[in-house]
């Protein structure tokens, strides 16, 4: 914004499509004069920001919300109206304030799910040249192969006001051991069963090792740190922490551990959300899940995958 250092801030009342709006409108004083002077770019932005507040108040899309929609599908103002079924310049109005209706609205709503984004695309593909109909048709199909890999479901603000400690690999070990075992045991006695493992099992070290890599997962998402800085390798069967493999190999079932290991409720948040969702994936399924992933993909067999891999894939996802 131009001439920051002789603006100024006042509450104004004012009418957008009937309905009034209060809002801190800038200005601009002449530093000589003292008298207001127009200033064409302060002025488009007190409309943007007008325009917005009067969205968020009859729950239309922001001009930010809508930018972000787009650019989820790398596509410019004109190819994710026409892709749509838009007007050409009618995406570049309402990301620069135009009020859109509730018709378009939900249109642009809708676009934000790959699986709908998908059959607009098809439907208007006659808008687009070969080359850039499968460009778009690509990136479609890669969000809509994230969107099946979104297991779990949690609040991102909530849990990320929650403190975070790293921890070793083996106390979040234990702790997802306890924490999965005790979940079997409330099933039998729920139930009152006796022999638990005719209705759930205890963690085996298979599925150890890949509710591990989903917790570093969603620790590097939620907190942009690992829940252990150990080394996870892609191996055969998936991502694998050879620390934790050592220790647990040739066991059928492990069972709960008596230790009580205090890590920080921020990552006892993570492991509760991973058993809760990936934790009720079969082991075998939760190895076909990993191997369609870009972390274990993107790594050369037996070599480490990288931490900021783990972290740009688990952005994309959640």
């Amino acid at each position: 914004m131009e001439n920051r250092e002789n603006l100024r801030v006042r509450k104004i009342k004012t009418k957008v499509k009937e309905k009034e709006i209060e809002f801190e409108e800038y200005y601009v004083i002449d530093p000589y004069t003292k008298e207001e002077i127009f200033d064409r770019n302060i002025e488009l932005e007190n409309d943007l920001r007008l325009y917005d507040i009067y969205k968020k108040q009859v729950n239309l899309l922001t001009s930010e919300e809508i930018k972000a929609i787009r650019k989820k599908y790398e596509m410019n103002q004109k190819e994710f109206a026409l892709a749509i079924g838009l007007g050409e310049i009618t995406i570049h109005q309402f990301e620069n304030g135009s009020i859109q209706t509730d018709f378009v609205d939900s249109i642009i709503r809708l676009s934000e799910d790959p699986d709908i984004m998908y059959n607009f695309l098809n439907k208007n593909q006659y808008n687009f040249s070969e080359e850039e109909y499968l460009k778009f048709l690509n990136k479609v199909y890669l969000l809509k192969n994230l969107k099946e890999h979104k297991i779990a479901h949690f609040n991102l603000n909530e849990v990320g006001n929650l403190d975070f400690r790293t921890e070793d690999v083996l106390s979040v070990a234990n702790q997802l051991i306890v924490k999965y075992n005790n979940r079997v045991d409330q099933l039998s006695e729920k139930y009152d069963i006796e022999d638990v493992c005719s209705v759930a099992e205890y963690i085996t070290p298979l599925k150890l090792q890949k509710l591990l890599y989903y917790i570093q997962g969603l620790s590097a998402r939620v907190y942009g740190k690992p829940a252990f800085n150990n080394h996870i390798y892609a191996w055969s069967y998936g991502p694998v922490i050879s620390d934790v493999y050592h220790v647990y190999k040739g066991r059928n079932l492990i069972t709960t551990p008596n230790d009580n290991i205090k890590i920080s409720e921020g990552l006892n948040k993570i492991i509760d959300i991973v058993i809760s969702s990936y934790g009720q994936i079969e082991a075998e399924k939760l190895i076909d899940l990993t191997h369609q992933e870009e972390p274990w993909i993107n790594t050369p067999k037996d070599h480490i995958i990288d931490f900021d891999l783990i972290k740009k894939y688990f952005e994309q996802v959640y």
